[in-house]
């Protein structure tokens, strides 16, 4: 009996000592986390929030966390040449990586800790299972704070004075002077046109007020040489009494571009900038027709603002040409004379410049050898059509041995950054002239392969999950995104296509600045682009960004780790914050840190196992995939995988098949969501819940109605832009109604449905009536009859699916904004557009219009008609009033049609469009 009860004892006590020990554990990670403890701040890119503090803060670390933006901004305005500096900086960089990747681990692995509050037990033990990597993050931390002492030593150390003091004074500075290539003008090609238009310009008789010509376009396009050309033009010599030349480039003063016009007037320079001097100026040029030419202008430097007033304006046809690689500078200078864009050379002007360089001896009468002659047409290619490019490299290989071997070398192993140092030079000028912010977001182009088509929406979206777009008040964050990308194309850094509402839909980068952006990035460690594994890529000491461009990882994942070792590629990417893959995603990578996953390419079932199973994914902030579903356990690997994602802003999986998959309604609660893109065609994924309320989702796209809305309530989309949803079986119109009736930003409207009562479609009651700029409308149930305004009167886009009850076009041609229509499945065998319809028309597409004979398009009907397409409309006759388009470029015509059409256009082009090529 003794026995058991001193058992019993002892089984008490050790229960005891059991739960002492569960309740100190803990208690023991908090002290160790607070012997490490700092202030965290969570940083989003340039960004930082205060996220807690936790005891004994060191004053220093919290400051360099605050501060270290506005060093690097500070150096980046010095534009530093000192090696010493420029090294320096570069460890403050990578000293703020390393901060924000330690800060970023412990919100992963490390649960948050509220002092005082009483959890239950299995929160004990979550905390206990976490002491490693608190102790593991504790070191981290020691080692940050021995580096932030080091890199304050060694400024000390090594003279280097505060970057930050004297900003005014170090701006000033003139910068390093650029050596151009030596540029013989009389060689220069296919600008023939372009000085036939400027010299038109300058001596339209019926300006007679002092006009301003501009000339625009990217660094390297031949700007200067255009001018030059028709500076010396013997029209121009004849037409003004004095011509002046300035060249004004980025730093300039005042005083010393007044005395170089003095000087080229042959008067007494100016001894200041006092009124009575510039009187001086303005008096001898009084009367006289001058041109003054302003070459090289910058954003922030134009001194035409400034010496205007000394120019007289005696309406008598005086000029000034100004050259810069800013549009928005020419517009501001006359806002009455529209800039004159310059552009790239075409593939044969291209060709012809690049010969004449390549072989400066070449006898015009005789033929350039063929084996040469065949590379060279992929040397002018490669070239983009940029004049400075052809004429580096046209020169580079004038100087090679003139065979197949020595040039097939030169293709094999040239690099902008090695055989056009010239170029790079020139081009990396306007980089540096970038505002900070702005620089990330041109580094970022390096991002997408060369050549490619770029969507603008996922490329502020993309801008806006990396975190380099302020927040700015009384404007959305896509706002301003939307403002940079204009501020790039303003600088003529990118090239873009504009949608029907004047927005940028696309854009593009020339090769050139696209091999700037992939230097720049890897200089700063931004950005590492790969084509392959290599030892450059295992080398690269924790890389932020990935881009995948070819065929990386073609080989089966066993042999590329057996050939390059999983562990040396996984050590490379620890701290990987966004992925771009143009195929598959590579499974030796480290995705724990990923706030950026974009994958072009289609991804297998078990490649997309392999992503949900990592589970270490809820960082992501943007999400572009291609999906294809084809079982359940797809289905039930997709809803896992959404659901994980707790800060997601931006779902784009438009070009998946996602067939019988739903977004879990967990997705709908997250309060960061911005847009959701789903696949339009088969959508099967419902829209929000009743009653949840999304105040930050403005796009979304591609899902069904729920029928619990009409009696449940409706979701709260306050600020939503972009809405297409397809309704229901049995769906109730007027819960789209009532829905519709809360979106007072909506932009673009997409409805697709079944329902009988979609005839129904007078928008005068929405409150986005006088606002809405694009509608698309589909169903093809019932014929719709059409009235004079029930469309919102500023529509640019139209696209109709719908049966007409009669001709719509007397009603959709009062649309005096709508630039594109699309008319595709309606019946009817005539459509009439009359004088005076369509006045901002430029786009104009029918598809599908299997009834339509005839197309009336009467005189003075859509002047400004641009694009005309007409698909598988096997009964239509071309219309005889095609040859009223005088604006028409573009005309395609495909599919079965009548067999006389294929006459009809030869004629039509022949006789009234010759310069249309026949479809």
């Amino acid at each position: 009996m003794v026995f058991v009860s001193q058992f019993l004892a002892l089984c008490f006590m050790k229960t005891i000592l059991f739960l002492v020990l569960l309740f100190l554990l803990p208690q023991l990670l908090v002290c160790i986390f607070i012997r490490y403890g700092k202030q965290h701040l969570l940083m989003n890119g340039y960004t930082m929030v205060a996220l807690m503090r936790i005891q004994t803060a060191p004053s220093f670390f919290s400051t360099w966390l605050v501060l270290w933006p506005l060093f690097l901004k500070d150096a980046d305005r010095k534009r530093i040449v000192d090696e010493r500096q420029r090294h320096w900086v570069k460890e403050v960089r990578d000293l703020a990586y390393s901060i924000e990747d330690v800060i970023d681990t412990f919100l992963i692995e490390v649960p948050e800790y509220k002092p005082g509050k009483k959890e239950a037990v299995k929160r004990w033990f979550t905390k206990t299972r976490k002491l490693p990597a608190v102790l593991r993050i504790g070191d981290e931390m020691n080692k940050i704070e021995a580096r932030i002492q080091e890199i304050e030593a060694s400024r000390v150390r090594y003279g280097i004075t505060n970057i930050g003091e004297s900003i005014e004074g170090e701006i000033r500075r003139p910068m390093r002077q650029i050596v151009l290539p030596d540029i013989d003008e009389t060689g220069i090609v296919g600008f023939e046109a372009d000085i036939h238009r400027i010299v038109s310009l300058l001596l339209h008789k019926e300006t007679t007020r002092r006009a301003v010509v501009s000339i625009v376009g990217t660094g390297g396009l031949g700007k200067t040489t255009l001018a030059r050309k028709v500076y010396n033009s013997e029209a121009v010599k004849r037409q003004f009494h004095v011509r002046i030349w300035v060249v004004i480039s980025q730093k300039y003063e005042l005083i010393d571009i007044l005395r170089n016009m003095a000087k080229q007037l042959e008067i007494q320079p100016p001894k200041d900038l006092s009124e009575h001097e510039l009187t001086k100026l303005h008096q001898f040029l009084t009367g006289k027709r001058y041109l003054l030419v302003l070459d090289d202008i910058w954003e922030n430097n134009n001194p035409w603002t400034e010496i205007q007033e000394i120019f007289p304006n005696s309406n008598n046809g005086s000029r000034i040409l100004m050259t810069s690689r800013f549009s928005d500078i020419a517009e501001k200078a006359d806002p009455k004379s529209r800039p004159y864009k310059l552009q790239f050379l075409t593939p044969k002007a291209s060709l012809e410049l690049f010969l004449k360089k390549a072989f400066p001896n070449h006898n015009v009468n005789e033929e350039y050898p063929d084996e040469l002659y065949n590379i060279a047409k992929q040397f002018a290619e490669r070239c983009g059509g940029l004049p400075l490019a052809l004429i580096v490299l046209g020169g580079l290989l004038s100087k090679k041995a003139m065979n197949y071997g020595a040039w097939n070398r030169v293709m094999k192993t040239m690099g902008w950054s090695t055989d056009g140092k010239e170029c790079i030079a020139i081009l990396s000028t306007s980089f540096e002239d970038l505002p900070f912010a702005l620089k990330s977001c041109f580094m970022y182009f390096a991002m997408f392969p060369e050549d490619e088509k770029i969507n603008s929406g996922c490329l502020t979206r993309m801008w806006i999950a990396e975190g380099f777009i302020p927040q700015e008040e009384n404007r959305t964050l896509e706002d301003t995104a939307d403002n940079f990308l204009e501020d790039l194309a303003q600088r003529n850094m990118i090239q873009v296509s504009r949608n029907s509402t004047g927005s940028i839909g696309d854009c593009h980068i020339h090769d050139l600045l696209h091999g700037l952006a992939i230097q720049k990035a890897k200089d700063e460690n931004f950005l590492m682009v790969c084509s392959k594994i290599d030892h450059e890529m295992q080398n690269c000491n924790h890389m932020r960004r990935l881009a995948i461009h070819d065929s990386l990882w073609n080989c089966e994942d066993e042999k590329t780790e057996e050939l390059y070792g999983k562990s040396s590629v996984a050590s490379a990417t620890p701290n990987l914050r966004s992925l771009f893959s143009c195929r598959k995603i590579p499974k030796v990578l480290q995705l724990m840190h990923l706030k950026v996953l974009s994958n072009t390419g289609s991804l297998t079932s078990s490649e997309f196992d392999h992503l949900v199973n990592y589970r270490r994914l809820n960082q992501l902030r943007y999400v572009q995939l291609k999906l294809l579903v084809q079982c359940r356990k797809d289905i039930q690997n997709f809803e896992k995988f959404i659901a994980g994602l707790r800060f997601l802003q931006t779902i784009d999986i438009r070009a998946s098949d996602l067939s019988g998959c739903s977004l879990p309604d967990c997705v709908w609660h997250i309060k960061t969501l911005r847009h959701v893109l789903l696949p339009r065609i088969k959508a099967s994924a419902y829209g929000p819940p009743p009653s949840v309320d999304l105040i930050n989702l403005q796009t979304l796209a591609g899902v069904i109605s729920r029928e619990t809305w009409g009696t449940e309530g409706l979701p709260k989309l306050p600020n939503l832009k972009a809405l297409d949803i397809r309704t229901s079986n049995g769906f109730q119109w007027n819960t789209i109604v009532a829905l519709l009736g809360t979106l007072e930003h909506l932009l673009s409207l997409g409805i697709n449905g079944d329902d009988a009562s979609l005839n129904i479609i007078d928008m005068k009651g929405f409150p986005f009536y006088h606002h809405l700029q694009e509608l698309w409308l589909s169903s093809n149930t019932k014929k719709i009859a059409l009235d004079h305004g029930m469309f919102p009167i500023h529509l640019t886009t139209l696209v109709l699916e719908l049966q007409f009850q009669q001709d719509p076009m007397p009603v959709l041609e009062k649309l005096q904004h709508l630039r594109l229509l699309c008319l595709r499945f309606c019946n009817g065998q005539q459509l009439c557009c009359s004088t005076g319809g369509f006045g901002q028309l430029e786009k104009l597409m029918i598809d599908n219009l299997c009834e339509l004979e005839e197309l009336k398009i009467e005189k003075g009907a859509m002047p400004m008609l641009k694009t005309f397409s007409v698909y598988q409309c096997p009964l239509l006759h071309v219309p005889p009033g095609l040859r009223h388009l005088t604006l028409l470029e573009e005309l395609k015509w495909a599919g079965p049609m009548n067999e006389t059409v294929d006459d009809e256009l030869r004629t039509i082009c022949k006789m009234f469009l010759p310069f249309l090529s026949c479809p």
